[in-house]
């Protein structure tokens, strides 16, 4: 018995081991551009990550001027940074008009891969990664995106990812890409409601502990001089409460769907709005609840001293 737990803990370890060198066989040459397409609905934007050695005495600005200038044949270019990191020089440029069509939470996307990579040499190994709402559903040339090379790797967070590893050359072949998308508006309607429920049980929650607090003092005064520590503690599960509706905006896509589907300003009330509100109501319950247990000590104190 003792014998075949330790072969299952041996077969595990080794399995361990070798999961990294098959797991990271195919990671991206150091040497490649990277180009992520991040379309988040009011501030779409490109990021391209360019080593530092394939600059070759490029200066950051120029190559910066030429990047923008092959896009601004194609789009609208609001604006662009350069952030330089240890091993690359990243570039993001904001484009105003990427979609062709938003409408009803249905969009289409034209993306020439001469406009977009076009700038770089044929033989240049390039990762080209595409994020959008998990909400999201694509389709690239009526096409599924693994025809044209594009895997789909987990992701934890508000986007979903296509990944697409290769050189200049073979995505220039391709010509142009035609993304048409909808968004899941059953998953979005359900998602949205459970985003909106927190709200409900903050209210329960603040006004379950908060009528627990002030029990407590009345029960026992003499705790009154921490009553700062006291309600900090109450407020735990709330707070609790708020940063868990946070995760839940990004890890549901709803960060992403929201602004996809609503016009800007709207987005924001979405997202920001029922955050605020769950916030809002910790002093709108606790801050009444430290007056209303300072009057009915006092008022007891008063009773006690006529007795």
């Amino acid at each position: 018995m003792k014998w075949s737990v330790l072969s299952l803990i041996l077969i595990f370890l080794v399995a361990m081991l070798a999961y990294p060198k098959t797991t990271f066989a195919q990671t991206l040459n150091k040497d490649a551009i990277e180009v992520d397409i991040c379309i988040i609905g009011s501030d779409n934007h490109f990021v391209y990550k360019i080593p530092k050695q394939l600059h070759n005495d490029t200066p950051y600005y120029e190559m910066k001027n030429d990047i923008e200038a092959s896009l601004a044949s194609h789009w609208k270019v609001q604006g662009g940074h350069v952030e330089t990191n240890h091993s690359n020089v990243a570039y993001t440029f904001f484009i105003e008009d990427l979609f062709q069509e938003k409408q009803d939470g249905h969009l289409k996307i034209s993306i020439p891969y001469r406009t977009l990579v076009g700038m770089f040499r044929e033989d240049e190994a390039i990762q080209l990664r595409i994020m959008a709402s998990k909400l999201m559903n694509w389709q690239v040339n009526a096409k599924e995106w693994a025809t044209l090379g594009f895997v789909q790797p987990l992701t934890f967070l508000s986007e979903s990812e296509y990944v697409y590893n290769g050189a200049v050359n073979e995505l220039l072949q391709q010509r142009v890409a035609h993304f048409d998308g909808a968004i899941a508006k059953r998953q979005m309607l359900l998602r949205s409601v459970m985003y909106f429920s927190f709200i409900i049980v903050q209210i329960f929650a603040c006004l379950i502990l908060s009528r627990s607090l002030k029990k407590r003092i009345i029960q026992h005064p003499e705790e009154m001089h921490q009553f700062r520590k006291l309600n900090y503690m109450y407020q735990i599960i709330p707070l609790f409460i708020v940063i868990v509706q946070i995760i839940y905006l990004v890890m549901s896509g709803l960060l992403t769907a929201f602004g996809l589907y609503f016009s800007p300003g709207i987005d924001l009330l979405f997202i920001i709005g029922p955050i605020l509100f769950t916030i809002i109501l910790l002093p709108m319950f606790f801050v009444p609840t430290e007056n209303e247990i300072a009057k009915e000590l006092q008022h007891n104190k008063m009773g006690s001293h006529l007795e």
